[in-house]
């Protein structure tokens, strides 16, 4: 018996050889040696099982390699043991705490002043409105995560303005949030121009890096983008913007990811 086990044993994975050394004694006596282990670490990571005295740097170990001194079956369950998926903590923040303090710019013209609670920037626009095309629509009514907010009455916008050298035609937004419980304010986007329109679903993008606090000196460089919803105009026509949407990509996709996100914004 134990002859066969040193044939199989070799052909299993990590994860099968450490289910087998728990089924007797004798297979743990088998499973153990370190041998298999090193071929598993051979496969993974041939550099771990490299004499460092043919290595171009000599590190201070001499010439025994790291699953020598460590042990193969050890080192091999220490980096490759499973990452256990650890659930969020809760967040602090709550939507009804919330405010956001929209305004959108044309040059130096105001065309979109609002404040606009948390729990309907947390909503999405579920009736969509007539004359969206149908790219529009079925971006509205699909399961994905957003957050909107609708506008009231509609503002027009020139897609041809995003590319214009002057500040007079250049449509632009700002974003700001207000923490109701301790007065407190945050930008998530500040000024930033849309630089650029999705013909076919027919929104304008525009994007800004959060400003993160102090506290957390190791996260940077996570965007806010913000995006006009056009209803669908002749050619050469000015279109109307009917909703505002707020996104963090990959970032955060949920509420509780977008609260925790908020709740490590630079608040002043």
């Amino acid at each position: 018996m134990g002859e066969v086990l040193k044939e199989v044993f070799p052909l299993l994975t990590g994860r099968d050889l450490a289910a087998c050394i728990c089924v007797c004694r004798q297979w743990r006596d088998v499973g153990r040696d370190d041998f298999l282990w090193r071929r598993l670490c051979a496969s993974r990571w041939p550099s771990i099982c490299l004499n460092s005295s043919n290595s171009h740097q000599r590190s201070t170990i001499g010439s025994s390699t790291i699953g020598a001194i460590r042990g193969y079956r050890n080192l091999f369950s220490t980096i490759a043991r499973s990452k256990r998926n650890r659930a969020l903590p809760a967040p602090k923040l709550c939507f009804r705490d919330l405010e956001f303090y929209v305004d959108v710019w044309v040059g130096r013209r105001s065309v979109y002043s609002a404040i606009v609670a948390g729990p309907v920037v947390q909503s999405r626009i579920k009736d969509p409105p007539e004359g969206i095309c149908d790219s529009m629509r079925q971006h509205l009514l699909s399961s994905e995560y957003k957050m909107s907010v609708p506008v009231l009455p509609y503002f027009q916008f020139s897609p041809s303005s995003d590319v214009s050298d002057s500040d007079d035609g250049v449509c632009s937004m700002s974003m700001l949030v207000r923490r109701k419980d301790s007065d407190q304010i945050a930008t998530i986007i500040d000024g930033s121009r849309f630089t650029y329109v999705d013909g076919l679903e027919k929104r304008a993008h525009a994007y800004d890096y959060l400003h993160i606090s102090p506290l957390y000196p190791f996260l940077s460089e996570i965007r806010a983008w913000v995006a006009l919803l056009l209803v669908e105009r002749p050619p050469n026509t000015m279109a109307e913007v009917f909703g505002i949407e707020l996104d963090f990509l990959d970032t955060a996709s949920s509420d509780d990811e977008v609260l925790l996100l908020l709740d490590i914004l630079d608040w002043k």
